[in-house]
């Protein structure tokens, strides 16, 4: 691999306009635009009906400051997805190399650019929410930056860093507001085990890519048969947490949501039972990922 380039074949482009049109869309595509659509909206939903301490709607979506730490963990996370982009190239382009195609026209000095350009830009933000948020939002910066260097190259450890980082952003939410109660420690647990469900699926999705590379994936270490009863844990403390959390918010319309992802994580240890190929995993990752965006969505009946 070039050292300026993800890739060193480079598309022409007729006119300046088409190449900006192209990398814009590369970029879009690098900073995962649809996961950080849905963490923006996530983040939103869950300061507006869960995490104010039972503030006034309007004055929430009114605060100014709360849109600014938002924003700066939007910064944060596109940022961490690029620093992610430059060590996982390799093994993306095996894995899913019709999703990395825009690496071709990206180079990598651009590429750091950007990410130096939003590392600052959310740091700078967060600053202007208070020196705990700040504080937590550097640690978070700081967390996204070695889990791509280090940590995601580790079995288990790689899992349990993604995890933590996808539910630190609701913590960052919670800080801003100084609250925390057992309902939405039970909720973000149960978050955090769906995440980590997914991300141990998601290595067997990937396990080709992980072998050709040379990674140490937890199914390469364990074996596909011991993964399956590591995933099925995880799911079984999925459908444990929803039974705790149950007697919470049976009286709230948030129950009918965690009435059907009960079944769904119980329909999928069948499917889990049966899976041999990539292609089957990856149903189990699209459940996950159904149920994952539908707990979002059902944060407003909260």
């Amino acid at each position: 691999m070039s050292s300026t380039d993800f890739n060193t074949t480079q598309p022409t482009f007729k006119t300046k306009r088409e190449r900006f049109l192209v990398k814009a869309i590369a970029m879009m595509s690098l900073v995962r635009w649809y996961n950080i659509l849905v963490l923006t909206l996530a983040l939103f939903l869950s300061a507006i009906f869960m995490l104010n301490g039972g503030a006034n709607k309007v004055e929430v979506i009114s605060d100014i400051y709360l849109h600014i730490n938002i924003l700066s963990i939007a910064s944060l996370v596109m940022a961490g997805y690029i620093i992610n982009g430059f060590y996982d190239f390799e093994k993306d382009m095996i894995n899913h190399p019709g999703q990395t195609i825009f690496g071709r026209v990206v180079s990598k000095s651009f590429c750091f650019n950007s990410y130096l350009f939003l590392l600052i830009l959310g740091l700078a933000l967060s600053s202007l929410s208070g020196w705990k948020v700040f504080f937590f939002n550097a640690t978070f910066s700081f967390g996204l930056w070695f889990y791509s260097h280090k940590l995601r190259k580790k079995p288990l450890t790689g899992e349990l860093g993604a995890t933590i980082l996808t539910v630190s952003p609701f913590a960052s939410i919670s800080l801003y507001y100084m609250i925390i109660n057992l309902t939405i420690g039970l909720f973000v647990g149960y978050i955090a085990a769906l995440t980590l469900t997914r991300e141990v699926v998601k290595r067997m999705v990937s396990l080709k890519g992980d072998l050709i590379v040379g990674e140490k994936s937890i199914p390469i270490l364990f074996g596909i048969r011991k993964c399956k009863y590591i995933i099925l844990s995880f799911m079984i403390a999925s459908m444990v947490m929803i039974i705790v959390l149950f007697p919470q918010i049976i009286n709230r319309d948030i129950a009918y949501y965690f009435g059907g992802s009960f079944v769904m994580i119980f329909s999928s240890t069948f499917i889990l039972r049966a899976s041999k190929t990539p292609t089957q995993f990856n149903l189990i990752n699209n459940i996950y990922k159904g149920v994952i965006v539908l707990a979002i969505a059902s944060i407003v009946f909260y």
